[in-house]
């Protein structure tokens, strides 16, 4: 078994966020005594855990940054940082992102520039600058690479290499709906029958042990075979429609779980408790979703609030306010007060 890792990412983002940490680095670490894989991140902990939890030998990962500026920061015992995570992160994050941020001065950004703490090659796993080689003979192809819209034309330039029935998965930046497309245009679903699906941690993978796996594009058995090996090496997997991957894992997850909460609690109140049938309900949710949408689409994000006041909803949202949906909308209420505006 042969796995190729296209991106190896850069520590600056998870730094500049914040509110991340090595929760799940310093987990596997122990477990496996290599305290080396305590301060790994993005995808060079998935790695890790793919080789040491998993039992895959033949590993490569695959980035233009291994001909560039590929910087390691030595300037915290790993034993330190897991003994930190043991009790509370922060007694130790704080002075790695600051180090991150002083050390970003200096150092590119990718492709040219990354910020590791871990070299891969000291984990046993093998690294090079050319995604050909990487792929070439991999049975499953990791991807972590930019923006979805740089996508193709990076992996047109391997795609010939790409071996036959290989699976084929990503783990940021683009929908798996859109990912699918790629492969389908560049016509490797018919003449290479590669299998797309989805390794995405749904985080930052050092902090949660956790992946999705989208299904509809690839075989039952291609999905079981991700699905084992993502609750081997990462502990928790999850099994969703493609169509919900973005949704659910990316940036706009904090959006999705509220709307999925507000139709949950929206459709117990008026089913239960008013007794609308469930076709009825249903119209009245999609009208909701589907109107607040087209709203956005016509006047842009920025200026939601300058064509609908927050406020017109404290008066006529707070006739729903029973049943289940009583438990979401007084907090709802507060948030829409501070935005409303001052006429």
């Amino acid at each position: 078994m042969k796995v190729a890792i296209l991106g190896a990412g850069c520590y600056r983002t998870h730094a500049a966020a914040g509110i991340t940490n090595f929760s799940r680095a310093c987990e596997v670490a122990e477990k496996v005594k290599k305290p080396e894989i305590a301060m790994t991140h993005s995808t060079v902990v998935m790695g890790a855990e793919l080789k040491y939890l998993a039992g895959i030998n033949d590993i490569v990962i695959a980035d233009p940054v291994f001909d560039g500026q590929f910087t390691v920061v030595d300037d915290f015992a790993y034993e330190d940082v897991i003994k930190a995570h043991k009790t509370d992160p922060e007694t130790i994050m704080p002075a790695i992102r600051k180090k991150v941020k002083e050390v970003a001065k200096g150092v590119p950004k990718p492709s040219k520039g990354a910020i590791h703490f871990t070299h891969p090659e000291t984990l046993g796993i093998k690294v090079t600058s050319n995604d050909q080689e990487a792929v070439r003979n991999a049975d499953w192809i990791i991807t972590w690479l930019p923006k979805g819209d740089m996508q193709k034309g990076i992996i047109e330039k391997f795609a010939g290499d790409i071996k036959n029935g290989a699976i084929i998965t990503h783990a940021c930046t683009i929908p798996t709906t859109k990912f699918y497309q790629i492969f389908k245009d560049l016509d490797l679903i018919e003449k290479k029958k590669v299998q797309v699906t989805s390794y995405h941690p749904g985080a930052v993978p050092e902090m949660k042990g956790q992946v999705y796996v989208s299904e509809g594009y690839a075989s039952d058995a291609a999905i079981k075979k991700i699905l084992d090996y993502g609750h081997t090496a990462r502990g928790n997997a999850y099994k969703l429609p493609a169509e919900l991957l973005g949704p659910v894992c990316d940036m706009c997850a904090a959006l999705t779980a509220v709307t999925y909460a507000g139709l949950l609690t929206y459709r117990d109140s008026v089913m239960n408790v008013l007794g609308a049938p469930a076709g009825f309900t249903q119209m009245m949710a999609r009208e909701s979703l589907e109107q607040v949408n087209a709203l956005m689409n016509k006047v842009g994000i920025a200026n939601l609030e300058e064509h609908l006041d927050p406020g017109v909803f404290l008066g006529t949202a707070d006739s729903m306010n029973f049943g289940a949906v009583g438990e979401l909308l007084p907090t709802v209420f507060e948030i829409l007060e501070k935005r409303k505006n001052k006429q």
